[in-house]
């Protein structure tokens, strides 16, 4: 049944298993001692362990790199323990590939397995991939999230890695996420959360989170469906003191977003991102810290400035593109659009570059204009590279607060949305779009800007984002 046969034209261990196959210790013992029968011997060790064996069996592909010749019993291990164990395997050849954004996506099927060896070492490599990229934050919080499930054998490594990454970040413990939360300060203290702490639950209290839901910019509809939602579960469960309603509230809102998370498509090469964004909103800025974080994760960028009519909109964006490293394929002001970005795809293609991003402009009192040339630049794009634009991205300035929804709003009806990033939000107290944003438009949020700095251009991680939001209420309770 495990295509056997080829194993056995000797005695010994060979003998032994064609006798009794059901051996798996045995089988990685084979695979350690017969580096050519290696990757169908880790297969069958898999099989007959019925997955246990799964840290043995890849430590054993890493260290004989094995990662071409376990490829071809992929449709088997996955047919016979799952696509958990299938994926983590898919996972570990991508990252040795270099395609560390398709390897994540891959170990994030893993790390959902029943089984604990798997979903660990999944998380782990996911760990491994971010300090891989020099995203060190994002590799300590995910070494963070394992800390309380590490097997004996990696908790010196573990231990390791974590003092590493605290002493590039220069930080420990919860401080990693300072700034984040830092960056929510304004929308925070809008909320007032810790205001309602040690209070009876009663219409009074619902009136009042209402008001402060909608100060900090949540939207009238959603805030009324969070209210309501919240009376319906106060009564049902019997809730009667503010700090479980809060609770309660906290995991709702971490339940809408979660339907808003979305890490930026780059799984082509070339890969071409098309950002949208009327004028003043953080566009040019969004390219350039983009454009140096793809920079930085080993990536050849081109820059297209395809917003030819705005004044000076070409000259920031090669300032942009100079303090990244990236190269600016532009022509002279007023040029048809859709003509830079030909030059620039072009040029790509001579090249052999991974990533193109083009800036568009964004009149949005012209509408009908505006459509046509986002639809000639896609036609362009679609025509040169089948499947593209990876991503079709709308910048947003979170301080304009509901304007911001109106935007996406008409956005949407012009073209196709991917994702949307989310600028200033630490400049205002209208930090609660982001959840009006999620529960109105159902896009992924993909970025949300924080700072000036070129680090400050995040993912957007929902539970950050509202442990953010809840994070002055918990360090009362704490010190209480």
């Amino acid at each position: 049944m495990f295509g056997l046969g080829k194993f056995f034209k000797r005695g010994g261990l060979e003998a032994e298993l064609r006798e009794n196959p059901n051996q798996p210790e045995k089988w990685l013992k084979l695979a350690e001692e017969n580096e050519k029968k290696a990757p169908e011997a880790i297969k069958n060790a898999l099989v007959y362990s019925n997955g246990e064996l799964i840290d043995g069996a890849a430590k054993l592909v890493k260290n004989l790199a094995l990662y071409r010749e376990i490829e071809p019993y992929m449709e088997e291990i996955e047919e016979k323990l799952g696509k958990e164990y299938s994926s983590f395997f898919k996972g570990m050849i991508e990252e040795y590939r270099g395609n560390y954004q398709k390897a994540r996506n891959l170990y994030d099927v893993a790390r959902n397995s029943n089984n604990k060896m798997l979903s660990f070492l999944a998380n782990y490599h996911i760990a491994n991939l971010y300090q891989k990229e020099g995203l060190y934050e994002l590799a300590y919080k995910a070494l963070k999230e394992v800390e309380g499930e590490v097997p004996e054998s990696y908790e010196f490594d573990l231990l390791t890695r974590k003092r590493e990454l605290e002493e590039k970040l220069g930080l420990s413990g919860l401080k990693v996420l300072k700034s984040f939360k830092e960056g929510l300060k304004k929308t925070r203290d809008a909320l007032g959360l810790s205001a309602f702490k040690g209070r009876s639950v009663d219409e009074s209290l619902f009136e009042e989170l209402e008001e402060r839901l909608i100060l900090a910019d949540v939207g009238v509809k959603t805030t009324m469906e969070l209210i309501d939602y919240l009376r319906q579960e106060a009564k049902k469960r019997k809730i009667k003191t503010s700090d479980k309603l809060l609770e309660l509230l906290k995991e709702r809102l971490k339940e809408i977003l979660r339907n808003c998370r979305g890490e930026l498509n780059l799984s082509e090469k070339p890969s071409v991102i098309l950002v949208l964004g009327v004028n003043g909103v953080g566009k040019t800025t969004t390219i350039g810290k983009l454009a140096k974080q793809l920079k930085d994760k080993g990536l050849s960028v081109v820059v297209a400035a395809a917003d030819t009519f705005r004044a000076a909109a070409i000259e920031q964006l090669e300032v942009w593109a100079e303090r990244a490293g990236a190269r600016i394929v532009k022509a002279q002001e007023g040029t048809d659009p859709a003509a830079v970005v030909f030059d620039a795809i072009q040029s790509i293609k001579a090249k052999g570059e991974d990533v193109l991003i083009v800036d568009t402009a964004g009149r949005l009192h012209n509408k009908e204009r505006l459509m046509k040339e986002i639809h000639k630049i896609k036609k362009v794009i679609g025509r040169e590279f089948p499947g593209q634009p990876a991503e079709i991205l709308l910048v947003l300035d979170a301080n304009t607060g509901q304007n911001a929804l109106s935007q996406a709003e008409v956005f949407k009806k012009i073209t196709d949305i991917t994702g949307i990033v989310l600028t200033k939000l630490d400049g205002t107290a209208k930090g609660g779009i982001v959840v009006s944003i999620c529960n109105t438009l159902r896009v992924p949020i993909k970025y949300v800007g924080i700072g000036e700095k070129i680090e400050d251009l995040r993912p957007f991680d929902p539970e950050e984002f509202v442990e953010a939001l809840f994070e002055e209420e918990e360090q009362e309770e704490a010190g209480g």
